[in-house]
């Protein structure tokens, strides 16, 4: 926990002035310290090689296609629509979200480091800001990158004459921003979930499943429980809708701006679950 006490002012001494300037120093050296943890550390690796897995899967067909510049724009829109929605945001996002969110506080149980910080002049909200902060910035970081590489992996087939009028006088640059927003609000909606239910299991695994079965037969629930489901709302950002089959129950979208700002509540709403369970918490390494 060096970083912690080698902050002038981080955790030492308040400083004179207003609260929240030392809570943002302290903040800041969380985040900092807890971002060498996450892109350097030994647990970085498997996300690296969750993030690469859509790239493959794209960079695959476009290796394998029945030949150089065959595929029309139509097919190809439609197929990183598909890989999208129902392999890197359903799984592979969704599996990134429950690998950072879930053990933000639970690895350092396992670790046995987190009293370090509860000993520290620290506040636990500003502590638990600063950790979901980390892994918001981790997480988007990693699956817009493999988000952008994937679009352009996806038209590689294309032929180039047809590619640049799509991308910069078409919709192509707006459909990758719209893509790139529903990784971020994916990235912080499926986080925040997990880092509330960090709090109530010991295993990230028991609610990851629940949740994904959840999630996973969006598809057939009432009109009225799709509400309460975090793929509902993304994939009404999403710019190519894609068919659910004919088991799919039908039910209207809700617009982009309820979708945004009902994900950014819910967002809201469970860091404040977080910040209320944070704060009664109790170190018991024994149990573990």
């Amino acid at each position: 926990m060096s970083d912690l006490t080698t902050v002038p002012g981080a955790l030492g001494r308040p400083a004179a002035g207003p609260p929240w300037r030392l809570w943002m120093r302290q903040g800041a050296a969380v985040f900092r310290l807890e971002m060498k943890k996450s892109f350097w550390g030994r647990r970085a690796f498997g996300l690296y090689l969750l993030a690469s897995a859509p790239v493959v899967v794209l960079l695959m067909r476009a290796l394998f296609s029945s030949g150089p510049n065959t595929a029309d724009l139509g097919e190809a829109t439609t197929a990183f629509a598909m890989v999208y929605q129902t392999f890197l945001l359903r799984v592979v996002l969704f599996l990134g979200a429950v690998a950072v969110f879930g053990n933000l506080i639970r690895r350092e149980i396992l670790d046995r480091s987190l009293h370090y910080y509860f000993l520290s002049p620290l506040r636990r909200e500003v502590l638990l800001v600063a950790k979901f902060v980390t892994g918001v910035v981790v997480t988007v970081t990693l699956f817009g990158l493999s988000t952008i590489a994937s679009f352009f992996l996806a038209y590689a087939p294309v032929q180039s004459g047809g590619l640049e009028p799509f991308l910069f006088r078409g919709p192509g640059l707006a459909h990758l921003g719209a893509y790139l927003l529903v990784s971020t609000l994916g990235c912080i909606g499926y986080g925040a979930v997990f880092l509330a239910c960090g709090f109530f299991w010991k295993s990230p695994a028991v609610p990851a499943l629940l949740f994904f079965g959840w999630e996973g037969i969006h598809f057939l629930l009432p009109p009225l429980l799709k509400q309460v489901s975090v793929i509902h709302y993304l994939q009404s950002l999403c710019p190519v809708p894609i068919s659910e089959g004919p088991l799919a129950t039908l039910s209207d979208a809700p617009g982009k701006a309820t979708s945004i700002l009902g994900l950014l509540a819910l967002t809201v709403v469970l860091l404040l679950v977080s910040a209320w369970r944070i704060r009664r918490m109790e170190i018991a390494y024994e149990d573990d």
